[in-house]
């Protein structure tokens, strides 16, 4: 569907698509429709006043909550008082994958972080270009066979595409038996709702929490078979792996000097591959979403690829000459970010956050979906406009308007990493085919534990001539 807007500046009228996106309610729900809405869809519930408002303050029962907007606020919330802001009373009771939960509630996790951190950086793992570019060759050999017109679920070849490059990095060789096993968890996890009623129940949330916990727990033992199988087999010999499971396998406590234990291995294995399958493959869906929806900004992204690539596929090193590839990329995680809504923070102490109270026990709340379409922060936020990333635009900018790897101490731990792999499939993908909405094919937004597709993203597949 398109609408017809004006621009002065321009002299001329232009089309903009109606992009995907819930509707807000006009007025903040009643307690109990917005927890039945959130848990279906948490960008749903947001009422329309909270895209116009700083800090919005909300009061249900025990349930103290503000969602704070103002890029200076945010800035003191995650980094510059970030002691005092630590993962809230919520958040642990609506947690429901072992993998994520375990991993965050360690006490040593920035030592955890910082490995996990290494391993995601440019030049942390050898073959993390090369992985990117394999999975996406292979891709695209599967593509060609299909004939012109033919008509996939792009969702589902971005979720599989993704885990073929994270179980590649984690596992190197021995990758391929992992792609089944985490198939069907990473399904499951992104098909449950983001939380239950039970959750908020007096007196019965503490024994459901521990009935998923032990739910969870069950649903990854194949995970947990596989990579305990994997640590035997190299514990048996004397060979080097310069892959995530290899350097997990190297490290020591920072303390005691000891091995991370299988547990302690498993559990940030199974937690990059979904946090990073999930991430990367959603960022990839909407980002070929918004370009089969602008074919100015598609025509101006295949004269970029022409230009610089010249017909082959991008290594890490052409990354940083395709601006305009990631200008895209950037304007598709404002409006689509995968991290809808960074975890829950409580306050510790009573603090002041822009002129505003807050006492302790409050609820901090940042959602990058709000955010990225404030109306004071963005112009015509709603609308696809890859230059708004340009340099001369991003200058005055908030530093804390565009949060989609989230920030501070608890932010994404590769981001780099994220930005060249969505450069190089993008880029692969866009100098070879045309992806084509299919007519009817209905695009509603739903954010579960992360932002994406309720029913998929049905597209025909042509070759570019």
């Amino acid at each position: 569907m398109l609408w017809r807007s004006w621009e002065p500046e321009a002299g001329t009228p232009s089309w903009d698509p109606e992009l995907a996106a819930p509707v807000p309610p006009a007025a903040p729900l009643p307690i109990l429709k917005y927890l039945w809405t959130a848990r279906k869809n948490a960008v749903a519930a947001f009422h329309a006043d909270v895209y116009r408002q700083w800090i919005v303050e909300t009061k249900h029962w025990k349930l103290h909550t503000f969602i704070v907007n103002d890029p200076a606020a945010i800035r003191h919330v995650l980094v510059d008082n970030a002691d005092n802001y630590v993962k809230g009373t919520i958040e642990p009771r609506i947690a429901s994958a072992v993998s994520r939960t375990d991993f965050i509630a360690k006490n040593n996790w920035r030592d955890r972080r910082r490995t996990m951190s290494s391993a995601l950086q440019p030049r942390g793992i050898t073959g993390n270009s090369s992985a990117v570019l394999d999975a996406t060759q292979a891709l695209l050999e599967r593509w060609r066979a299909l004939p012109d017109g033919a008509v996939i679920d792009v969702s589902s070849e971005m979720a599989r595409l993704t885990l073929e490059i994270m179980s590649a990095i984690a596992f190197s060789s021995d990758s391929a038996g992992m792609i089944p096993v985490m198939e069907q968890t990473l399904a499951r996890n992104q098909a449950k709702p983001l939380f239950d009623l039970l959750d908020f129940a007096p007196l019965l949330d503490r024994s459901w929490a521990a009935f998923k916990r032990r739910r969870a727990r069950r649903a990854l033992n194949r995970v947990t078979a596989f990579i305990h199988e994997a640590i035997r087999k190299r514990s048996a010999g004397n060979a080097t792996y310069d892959d995530l499971l290899g350097r997990l396998m190297r490290e020591r406590n920072a303390k005691t000097r000891l091995p991370l234990s299988n547990e302690e291995i498993q559990n940030q294995i199974a937690t990059f591959i979904e946090a990073g399958c999930l991430s990367i493959s959603f960022a990839l869906t909407w980002t070929l979403y918004l370009l089969s929806q602008h074919p100015a900004e598609e025509a101006r992204l295949h004269a970029e690829l022409r230009e610089v690539l010249s017909g082959h596929l991008p290594a890490s090193e052409d990354i940083s000459r395709l601006r305009y590839t990631r200008m895209v990329i950037e304007e598709a995680l404002r409006l689509y970010p995968p991290l809808h809504t960074l975890p829950w923070r409580g306050a510790l102490d009573d603090d002041e956050v822009s002129g505003v109270r807050i006492p302790k026990g409050a609820t901090i709340t940042i959602v990058p979906w709000i955010l990225h379409r404030h109306e004071k922060l963005w112009d015509r936020p709603g609308q696809f406009e890859p230059s708004r990333f340009s340099r001369d635009c991003g200058e005055g900018r908030p530093g804390y308007a565009y949060l989609p790897f989230g920030a501070g101490p608890r932010g994404c731990i590769g981001p780099s990493f994220m930005m060249v792999a969505l450069a190089q499939v993008v880029a692969a993908i866009a100098q070879r085919y045309r992806l084509r909405l299919l007519p009817n094919h209905p695009i509603e937004v739903q954010g579960l534990a992360y932002l994406g597709p309720r029913h998929g993203l049905k597209m025909t597949v042509e070759k570019r001539r």
